[in-house]
């Protein structure tokens, strides 16, 4: 059973390095300034839809050999992926979606602001959670020894 998903993990990765690559050769052939710099926005999609597809990937596939080697294991992914839930829903909450300061480009709106506070949240809760997990084994070795 592990042989027949490894090859048709195997065979999707090769189709969507394939779609990756024709995008490529097609924004090269089309200019990537042209119409309005569609091909770059074309590949932008596709680098989207490769993170969904990724993210949904190891989502599926977890929870599939998880039930498959350890039904046990379930309840442990589960309060994994609610806690990033949670503090995804944390991160969005606190963010103000506030305009920049000084700032004289085109308009933005609201919601780009506040996916953009969204992600800077997350990248402050990620490195204090880094810090705070170096620190955390530091003082643990510590009391091991």
């Amino acid at each position: 059973m592990g042989n027949k998903i490894f090859n048709i993990v195997k065979y999707v990765s090769l189709g969507l390095l394939l779609i990756g690559v024709l995008l490529v050769v097609l924004g090269a052939i089309m200019g990537f300034e042209a119409n309005d710099a569609l091909a770059i926005d074309l590949m932008l999609y596709w680098a989207y839809a490769l993170i969904c597809i990724a993210l949904c990937s190891i989502v599926v596939l977890g929870l599939f050999l998880a039930a498959k080697n350890n039904p046990a294991q379930l309840k442990n992914i589960g309060i994994v992926v609610g806690g990033g839930i949670v503090i995804v829903l944390v991160a969005w909450l606190l963010a103000p979606g506030s305009a920049p300061l000084a700032y004289n480009g085109p308009a933005v709106s609201h919601s780009d602001l506040v996916l953009t506070d969204t992600m800077l949240n997350l990248t402050y809760f990620s490195c204090c959670a880094a810090i705070l997990a170096v620190i955390f084994s530091a003082i643990w070795n510590s009391v091991r020894k």
